[in-house]
């Protein structure tokens, strides 16, 4: 495997080599025209590396990785496939709600490597892995594999790894308060990094030091520290994470010395590099990764299927051979009774199994409409994004040029705050994982209170928690309803009601408006596309009523399983 990638290193571009995005767009085109997903992956992982080397505000290496990485997987390059999930994975857990998708990524890559004896590669994955666990005071989990890096590293003997497992082993020991092994470590790291010029080694062994002498008491020490760290975080574009902690400490050191103004100044700068954290292109990459997960989840199950499917395929064939063998050993002994017996069975079984096939097709067909709708609002939403919001920030930025009144810029800005309010609320409604479905619809529903039609929401019997995935469909289905009455029915009045029953809830969304005539009316378009592919999926059934200048009724019942 070694000799394969530096051959195709090679032929392909350096992944460590700088480039400009020119010559990576030429790239691309260039792998892209000759069909060559090899040169695709490696294109694509150079394009991450130049990304995550420039650590400017509006790049992210997280989209290049997985693009890389499904190259690899496409051409069942598990070696570089794993290596990138553990990278995208190293992303991932510095972020609280991605802890879950770091460990499985980093862990599926660690597993890999050490079923398949390859230490160079496992050792940086498995010195993350054991940090997520020590992050999580899982002491227990860590250990083993801190033992086991420590004997990886006794055989590659790599300095880099072993900086980087003394500060493994400094925040264990620090967690459990023995500051004495864990000054020890983080010492051991510093002087490695400072060595082996690694800045992010460097700056985070400061930040560790000046956290076990804060503990000890010694603020002096824990000064000096917490200043050499951020001189570094401050030169390095990449380490913003690690200097808004840093920020943060000085701000509480200046705080405790009642220093207030150097305090506040500290404040100010932690914040600043909230927002910059916030707004950056990386941090919303990592906003929509569980939706890219969960289609990536929905994509492995369409594939079982269609091998399943193929399976039957095989079966069938293997039916219809022996059925032709039957009949010929029939012919042959002149038992006409057995034959029309045996033959009745395989037609019973063979339009069984063709059942079989069509059912899971149905499946295969609505999975895909669902990929497909999710697809469709991913675009939609970058449009309101570009539109509405990047429209916004260039009016702003052109009025700022002219000299216009901060009272108006103002106003503009917290219009342009907003609109991304609003567009983050429809790509992950925040109320349905904190309040469930019901709290989500009743925030739905008084977003649109002070405006004409009104919209009435009732509810009826115990809720039912189907899951995050199931009441998002749900969510979206009548959210979807609900903007179609708003948009076309000029109605006065529309009605979202939820009645919840032992085997199934019934879902009503009614509007008194203009109606149409259902015989005349084609329903096309993406939004009745999404609600039926979304309503198959949950295995319930939708019945639509409507009449000119009377009004809509649209009732779904879904199954509580």
């Amino acid at each position: 495997m070694q000799f394969q990638h530096v051959l195709a290193q090679n032929k392909y571009p350096n992944i460590d080599n700088e480039y400009s995005k020119r010559q990576l767009d030429s790239m691309l085109h260039k792998y892209q025209t000759l069909h060559d997903t090899l040169g695709l992956g490696y294109t694509y992982w150079a394009y991450a590396k130049n990304e995550e080397k420039a650590g400017a505000n509006n790049s992210s290496p997280i989209t290049n990785l997985r693009k890389s990485m499904e190259c690899f997987l496409s051409i069942k390059d598990y070696h570089h496939y794993y290596n990138l999930r553990g990278a995208i994975g190293s992303h991932l857990m510095d972020r609280a709600f991605m802890k879950n998708f770091a460990q499985e990524y980093i862990g599926g890559a660690v597993t890999y490597f050490r079923e398949h004896n390859e230490p160079e590669t496992e050792i940086g994955h498995s010195i993350n892995l054991a940090n997520i666990y020590i992050h999580e005071n899982n002491f227990e989990a860590a250990l083993p594999i801190l033992r086991r890096s420590e004997m990886l590293n006794e055989i590659i003997k790599s300095e880099m790894y072993a900086g980087s497992l003394h500060s493994a082993y400094s925040d264990y020991y620090g967690r459990l308060k023995n500051y004495k092994q864990a000054l020890i470590h983080i010492d051991a790291s510093y002087e490695i990094a400072k060595r082996l010029k690694i800045d992010w080694l460097e700056a985070v062994s400061l930040y560790f030091k000046s956290k076990y002498y804060e503990n000890l008491g010694n603020q002096d020490a824990r000064f000096k520290a917490l200043r050499v760290s951020e001189n570094i975080v401050e030169a390095n574009v990449n380490l913003y994470q690690l200097k808004k902690e840093v920020y943060d400490n000085l701000q509480n050191y200046y705080f405790l010395k009642k220093n207030y103004s150097k305090a506040n100044e500290y404040a100010i700068k932690a914040k600043q590099t909230v927002e910059f954290i916030y707004f950056s292109k990386i941090e919303s990459d990592f906003r929509s990764f569980s939706e890219y997960n969960l289609m990536e989840k929905q994509r492995l199950v369409v594939s079982r299927i269609a091998l399943q499917k193929r399976l039957t395929d095989i079966e069938l064939e293997k039916v219809r051979f022996r059925q032709q063998m039957y009949l010929g050993l029939l012919i042959l002994t002149s038992i006409s009774l057995t034959l029309l017996f045996i033959a009745f069975l395989n037609r019973r079984r063979i339009s069984k199994m063709k059942g079989i096939e069509v059912d899971k097709n149905m499946h295969i067909g609505t999975l895909n409409a669902l990929i497909n709708g999710q697809e469709l609002e991913r675009q939609r939403i970058s449009r309101e994004l570009h539109d509405g919001v990047g429209t916004m920030l260039s009016r702003i930025k052109f009025l700022m040029g002219k000299g216009t009144s901060n009272e108006k810029i103002t106003q503009l800005i917290d219009d342009t705050c907003s609109e991304v309010r609003t567009i983050s609320g429809n790509l992950q409604p925040h109320a349905l994982e904190n309040f469930g479905l019901i709290g989500a619809l009743q925030d739905f529903v008084s977003r649109y209170s002070i405006v004409k039609p009104s919209i009435i929401f009732q509810h009826f019997g115990q809720p039912i928690d189907l899951g995050i995935n199931k009441n998002l469909m749900i969510y979206r289905i009548i959210q979807e309803l609900a903007t179609n009455s708003l948009k076309h029915a000029n109605a006065n009045e529309i009605l979202i009601q939820i009645i919840f029953s032992s085997e199934n809830f019934t879902i009503t969304v009614e509007d008194d408006g203009i109606g149409f005539d259902e015989q005349t009316t084609k329903m096309e378009g993406n939004g009745w596309s999404n609600i039926h592919s979304r309503v198959n999926f949950l295995q319930g059934q939708l019945n639509l009523h409507s009449e000119v200048n009377t009004g809509t009724s649209v009732t779904i019942v879904l199954p509580n399983n």
